[in-house]
Parts: C-alpha cells; sequence; structure tokens
C-alpha cells in the first residue's frame, strides 16, 4: 500500500515538474507571484492568529488574578503570613560568598568548657 502512494507522489510530481516547464517565461512569474502572495497572505494569518492567542492568555490570566484578588480565602501560595516573613532564613547556603568566615579556633566541647570554667573559678578562689 505504502508503495503505490509513494509511486504516485512520484508520478504527480513529475508531471507538476514537465509542466512547470513547458509553461512559458511569463506564465512562470506569474505562477511564483501567486505562490508568494499566498504565502504572504498565509504568514500575516498566522502572525495575526498568534498575536490574537497572545492577547487570549493575557486576558485568561487576568481574569484568573482577579478571581483570586476577590476570594477572602486565597490560596497558601498567593499570600504569606506576616509570622513567616520575621523569621531567619534557612540554614542552606547556595554559594560559598555567602558562607561567613570561620573562626581560626574550633569550639570547645561543654565538658572542656565546664572543666575550663571550674579551674578558672579556683584560681580566683586562691587569689582571693
Amino acid at each position: 500500500m505504502a508503495k503505490h502512494k509513494l509511486l504516485a507522489g512520484l508520478l504527480i510530481g513529475g508531471a507538476a515538474y514537465a509542466a512547470y516547464h513547458a509553461l512559458d517565461l511569463e506564465q512562470r512569474e506569474a505562477l511564483k507571484d501567486a505562490a508568494r502572495d499566498r504565502y504572504n497572505a498565509f504568514k500575516d494569518r498566522a502572525v495575526d492568529y498568534a498575536f490574537y492567542a497572545a492577547d487570549a492568555a493575557d486576558d485568561f490570566k487576568e481574569a484568573l488574578n482577579d478571581k483570586f484578588e476577590a476570594k477572602d480565602d486565597a490560596p497558601a501560595w498567593k499570600t504569606v503570613p506576616d509570622d513567616v516573613a520575621d523569621e531567619p532564613a534557612d540554614d542552606i547556603v547556595l554559594s560559598s560568598d555567602e558562607v561567613a568566615d570561620l573562626p581560626d579556633e574550633q569550639p570547645a566541647s561543654d565538658e572542656e568548657t565546664s572543666d575550663t570554667a571550674a579551674a578558672d573559678e579556683a584560681k580566683s578562689d586562691n587569689a582571693e
């Protein structure tokens, strides 16, 4: 079945090619001009429909926004509660430029800190 369609296409294309070359120069130019005019009209229509589609999409977005603004119970993604805005940012760092400089000394563990504090108290008691 596909072989027959291919053969028919080749025959029709060959006949059209032969008919085009059988035309005289004026008829060829007239045929080219008609094809250009149809192409330009098609292109203009396609651009117009693209503008119509963009306008329709903008109108739809505006209507959707108006509908959400008119609602009292807007979805969570539309409004942010005030208490959430006051919270500090997450600990996630996306860039090394945002990382604060680390101190040279590592902080001591809790046991070492309490031992150091006890030793300092003992020294101050002995000094008195």
